[in-house]
């Protein structure tokens, strides 16, 4: 089976290029929260979802193609979409200056070949921005579980996080990148920090990331640890009058965790973002 049982009513998928897709199953249906990036993926997780039920509500912790790329194969099902105000705005956008669609089909060719048969066309792609959307928090009831969704900006601004508090499970999205590298692209890091200190405050025992496996609490920790690490660092670098590009040649945090599935060969571009982001940070707090 490709979903790991989280608890009884809560299924995740760790082991997938892109994000950890999953879902939570009701008395009354399914929410799921987010959607493989490959479409073989999507087809798979459509199947194990309706197993257990029509699909009520769909959510997207996060705008970047490898959440919400997969909402094409979900989006004839019915069911409403949810994500943050900001969302929409955001919803394939170049990436890195390239067209999402030409992106996907890129990574599709190269890593999910029988995939291809089943790839829309640009014309056919449904880009499926959110229908409901909050700003602060909200709660979802089906059957006998309520759904908090909230706002945890940080790695994007309209950052999601989904909790079931009856099964003391969280999504987290890419608020938590376990045991693989972060990746801080355009992240706030020092909003990123304050989002998984009131994460923290949770009554929680199993944490599904956005990538890499399920891990327990103490990741909030282990995370907000390794953002400030990274800061210090780049802070370092700044302090001794290296440029942006010498702190890009200089800082890397390859050697301490791996590139997720599927992008192994990222590493050098991962680094190149991640010191560009925190070199800009800092340099905005010093002006």
């Amino acid at each position: 089976m490709s979903f790991e049982r989280v608890t009884e009513n809560v299924f995740a998928a760790t082991t997938w290029r892109g994000c950890n897709p999953g879902f939570v199953a009701t008395a009354e249906g399914v929410v799921s929260v987010d959607s493989p990036q490959l479409p073989t993926h999507a087809v798979i997780m459509r199947t194990e979802m309706l197993a257990r039920g029509p699909l009520r509500y769909r959510v997207n912790t996060e705008h970047h193609i490898d959440h919400i790329f997969g909402n094409h194969f979900f989006a004839d099902l019915g069911a409403p979409l949810i994500g943050h105000e900001d969302l929409a705005a955001e919803f394939w956008k170049p990436i890195r200056g390239r067209d999402p669609y030409d992106y996907m089909r890129e990574v599709v060719e190269a890593q999910d070949r029988e995939g291809l048969a089943i790839m829309p066309t640009r014309e056919q792609v449904r880009i499926d921005p959110p229908e409901i959307t909050f700003s602060d928090r909200m709660s979802v009831k089906l059957g006998d579980h309520v759904i908090e969704i909230i706002h945890t900006p940080g790695h994007t601004k309209a950052q999601l996080a989904v909790y079931i508090p009856k099964e003391k499970v969280i999504f987290v999205g890419d608020t938590i990148f376990a045991e693989c590298q972060t990746w801080l692209q355009v992240a706030n890091p020092e909003i990123w920090l304050r989002s998984l200190q009131m994460l923290n405050q949770l009554d929680v025992e199993s944490i599904v990331p956005g990538h890499g496996p399920i891990v327990d609490k103490s990741y909030f920790v282990k995370q907000s640890a390794f953002i400030r690490e990274c800061i210090a660092a780049v802070a370092a670098g700044v302090a001794k009058g290296w440029s942006k590009k010498e702190c890009v040649a200089r800082i890397s945090f390859l050697d301490r965790y791996p590139v997720d599935i599927g992008q192994e060969k990222s590493g050098p571009m991962i680094q190149q973002l991640n010191v560009e982001c925190l070199y800009d940070f800092l340099s905005k707090q010093a002006s």
